[in-house]
């Protein structure tokens, strides 16, 4: 079951197109707009003893891609560890169920042992364990399969399939939505692309399928057969001994990409790039109040774009008249994201603190 979610598929175009090999006569992918599917004509393998006669054999390719999810992320701090959890919504206008979404890369999960995140740190003969040991440490929906393998970037892949797939409308049919998905993490959280894949047939041949350069493009289809959407994973590991300085060096990184993939205005980044770059130079400084306000004036920053970060159990939407009066600096998710993160420094500092009076006053005694 590890290659669960490792299945590729195809990306979408939005016109008809016809590929043309170099030197085989009628060979073609062509998309039908009005279905979505790739009609594939090829020259496939003779009768056995005629390796030359090659006919013209024809399969249709059903992309996975004709759904419109929603995913909703929510990331609370339980004494040491975060647990994340997620709400996904296969929207109204989908044509098909959904089938299986997964992260990719997540940094590391609470497991029952060490997970590997190295495709070379995996044992051959202990990988039936790791993968039950996963597997355990994921809360997975009745109806759901949950999967954790090893990412091929450093991390994990974690992923959730519909168990049973048999009939064309198995999965999460349009317009329903389904709760319980996630796991707890040491890490707190970052941004990744979620991938979203809808119940498709799979494709197949009745000889050994194309070769040459109709297979080539027909790879290049089928290696993006998902649809992606932004979810909160955990990508950042405080580091030990903890350093304030060090892991607002790592959210200020984090934030730095989210220009990139347009989550954040490159002139509201720059307001807050000021104050997350001073804030860690003041606890780099040894000047943790210095520090405290100006997380406190990022914070206000993002409370004025968005309403109700700090409320980590719900993920509210802001009111209508909110979203009116402000600009789109800043996604949402990213907001609640970078403000979790940094209330999280925020609060191992105080308990740093407390740990430094109790034990200056063991030291009296």
């Amino acid at each position: 079951m590890r290659s669960l979610f490792c299945v590729v598929c195809a990306f979408m175009v939005s016109s008809i197109f016809a590929l043309q090999a170099s030197g085989a006569t009628g060979e073609s992918i062509v998309l039908d707009p009005n279905t979505g599917d790739y009609k594939i004509t090829y020259l496939g393998t003779g009768s056995l003893g005629n390796k030359k006669v090659k006919p013209l054999r024809t399969t249709t390719f059903v992309p996975a891609t004709k759904i419109n999810p929603v995913i909703g992320s929510t990331f609370i701090l339980r004494e040491d560890n975060v647990v994340y959890s997620y709400r996904v919504r296969n929207g109204s206008t989908s044509r098909q169920s959904l089938a299986s979404f997964l992260f990719d890369p997540v940094s590391d999960i609470v497991s029952a042992v060490p997970l590997p995140k190295r495709n070379e740190d995996v044992d051959i003969n202990t990988i039936a364990q790791i993968d039950d040991i996963g597997k355990n440490s994921l809360t997975t929906p009745h109806g759901w399969y949950g999967s954790v393998t090893t990412s091929d970037a450093v991390g994990l892949r974690i992923g959730w399939m519909f168990a049973s797939l048999n009939s064309p409308n198995a999965g999460l049919i349009a317009g329903s939505t389904q709760n319980g998905f996630g796991y707890s993490s040491k890490n707190i959280p970052g941004i990744v692309m979620a991938q979203f894949s809808g119940h498709s047939p799979i494709l197949g041949f009745v000889d050994e399928g194309p070769s040459g350069e109709i297979a080539n493009q027909l790879e290049n289809l089928t290696q993006n057969d998902f649809v992606t959407r932004y979810a909160a994973v955990p990508t950042i590991a405080a580091p030990i001994p903890f350093d304030a300085a060090v892991l607002l060096d790592s959210i200020h990184t984090q934030m730095l990409t989210w220009t990139g993939m347009q989550l954040l205005d490159p002139a509201f980044a720059s307001q807050l790039d000021r104050y997350i770059v001073a804030a860690a130079n003041a606890y780099r400084s040894n000047q943790p109040k210095v520090g405290k306000e100006d997380i406190e004036s990022v914070r206000k920053l993002l409370e004025h774009e968005h309403n109700y970060l700090d409320h980590d159990e719900e993920d509210h939407e802001d009111t209508a008249e909110h979203k009116a009066a402000t600009r789109l600096t800043i996604d949402r998710l990213a907001a609640r994201v970078l403000d979790f993160d940094l209330r999280y420094v925020l609060k191992r500092m105080e308990h740093e603190h407390e740990y430094e009076v109790g034990d200056r006053g063991k030291e009296r005694n």
